[in-house]
């Protein structure tokens, strides 16, 4: 839906956080017993740590902000989904959010977890999203 309703967003190298709410909103309606947020920091009333390695920031609890979760607010026995999105334009490596995602899969217990990097830039609407899953 991304791809076919919002391709401005991918062809105009839109900031990442525009287009992972806009995804976010198109995925809601896929999990009607879920909540879906974005950049969700909480967890219950804390904030949101996990352990991570030392390349990524850790050595201990670090806070951390998940791109997208499909989850139960308030309890840990409905995490279903954390996403992490990257455009193609993004020069970081990926090595960090798969750490994060592993991190929240063990530690928080999300069920599932997904790194999408998105095509960005001309032509950006014909070319397929690649997704990493754990």
């Amino acid at each position: 839906m991304l791809f076919a309703r919002d391709p401005v967003l991918l062809e105009s190298d839109t900031g990442e956080r525009a287009v992972v709410a806009k995804l976010a909103c198109y995925m809601a309606p896929l999990f009607p017993n879920h909540d879906v947020d974005v950049e969700y920091n909480r967890h219950g009333l804390e904030s949101k740590t996990v352990e991570l390695p030392r390349e990524c920031g850790g050595g201990g609890e670090k806070l951390i902000i998940p791109d997208i979760i499909v989850h139960r607010r308030g309890v840990d026995t409905a995490n279903l989904l954390v996403a992490e999105i990257k455009k193609e334009t993004n020069p970081e490596p990926r090595t960090c959010d798969r750490a994060k995602i592993l991190a929240m899969k063990k530690q928080l217990r999300y069920k599932w977890g997904v790194l999408i990097e998105l095509p960005s830039g001309t032509g950006a609407q014909y070319r397929k999203a690649r997704e990493e899953w754990f």
